[in-house]
């Protein structure tokens, strides 16, 4: 090769057929290659996988905590609570399906291992309380719009895991705040931070006074114990008889009011709570009374809003303890009339006290129930 390339130079400066230009460019020594700095490539390689890394970890979807299996599971219902600790609370804070359970008595054990989204019993300012676990020990918890992040991880327990923003706020099959709320107005988050200690849990609260709901840190010694069941013992009494029965039958027929003229006040509200235990919400709706005022449009108002719940969340279970709540002892009831067109059922309530429930007389002369049950607050 060496031989072909000295011959070829030796031809190109005698009078070739080439151009001078030409045998220029043939005789120019090829430039050499520049070397590539393999340390700056290497760097600037690094530095676009670092701001991937840092792209990636804020747009993709975040990691989520699920609790053991005794966060997750629903609290049992017992009516024996023979050798159990049971206790009354001020008020309970139960995020999740069981939220209708908190003016129930519970049962506290005070040694079982807490996790996160367990009850828990605890002394706050002289009252009981009870509430869900949301952080532990040596945690930072934060709450963002009630989002709820353990150590910057998604705590997805009791139906947490997102925002609650725009509509989300006002439906309450995804908001788990939505049932512990007080009032027509959604209080709005505390966005804050907590770092907890060797001897603090964070719970939620809702703080009504100062009118904003988010973390609350307690220590302890504050602590009663975990809330393992829910104690119900009363069984909701009221049947109808025999006569009233027929008279329940046959107003299902055809839903005339008529069918009600001669019937007593206190039959008539057992067939309207009746309506109510069946889930049957159309025989529920045809007894109430057709007199417009403040007060029933109100009832009315609030029974069409919660409706949805009644039929998505109440088992017949729930639904039977939920109004042994209120009407337990309803089925001794006597009948007050106030006025012309409002009268009063008065019975002794589960509790010992007695209890009322409104009667108005409509345009044809027939009474009907003028109350409702409350189930919860609802939101506007």
């Amino acid at each position: 090769m060496k031989e072909f390339k000295s011959k070829l130079q030796k031809e190109l400066q005698h009078d070739a057929p080439f151009t001078d230009e030409l045998k220029q460019r043939l005789l120019e020594t090829k430039p050499k290659q520049k070397k590539r700095n393999w340390q700056v490539i290497s760097v600037s390689v690094a530095l676009c996988c670092l701001l991937s890394i840092i792209l990636f970890a804020q747009f993709a979807p975040q990691k989520s905590v699920h609790t053991a299996s005794e966060g997750e599971s629903l609290l049992p219902i017992i009516k024996d609570a023979t050798g159990l600790e049971v206790i009354e609370h001020a008020y309970a804070y139960l995020l999740g399906e069981q939220w209708m359970f908190g003016t129930f008595p519970l049962v506290v054990e005070q040694e079982a291992p807490i996790t996160y989204g367990d009850y828990v019993m605890f002394y706050l300012e002289n009252k009981i309380i009870v509430s869900t676990v949301l952080g532990l020990a040596n945690n930072t918890v934060t709450m963002d719009e009630g989002q709820v992040r353990v150590n910057n991880t998604v705590l997805k327990v009791r139906g947490l895991g997102e925002k609650m923003v725009g509509d989300t706020k006002q439906d309450p099959f995804k908001n788990p705040y939505y049932f512990e709320e007080w009032g027509v107005t959604f209080t709005p988050f505390t966005n804050e931070t907590i770092k907890t200690a060797n001897d603090e849990l964070v719970v939620y609260h809702n703080n009504y006074d100062e009118k904003k709901q988010g973390l609350l840190t307690i220590k302890e010694a504050q602590l009663i114990g975990k809330v393992t069941a829910i104690h119900a013992p009363d069984e909701l009494a009221l049947t109808l008889t025999s006569e009233e029965h027929a008279v329940y039958e046959a107003f299902k027929t055809d839903y005339d009011l008529e069918r009600l003229r001669d019937i007593s006040p206190v039959t008539i509200v057992k067939m309207f709570i009746f309506s109510d235990i069946e889930q049957d919400f159309k025989t529920y709706e045809a007894l109430y009374t057709t007199v417009e005022n403040k007060e029933t449009l109100e009832v009315k108002a609030y029974y069409e809003k919660t409706k949805a719940v009644r039929k998505q969340m109440f088992t017949p279970e729930l639904n039977r303890l939920s109004i042994a709540r209120y009407f337990n002892g309803i089925e001794n009831a006597t009948f007050e009339q106030e006025s012309d067109t409002k009268g009063w059922i008065v019975f002794t309530g589960e509790n010992g006290l007695p209890s009322k429930a409104g009667m108005a007389k409509n345009e044809q002369g027939i009474w009907q129930p003028s109350f409702g049950r409350p189930i919860y607050t609802p939101l506007n």
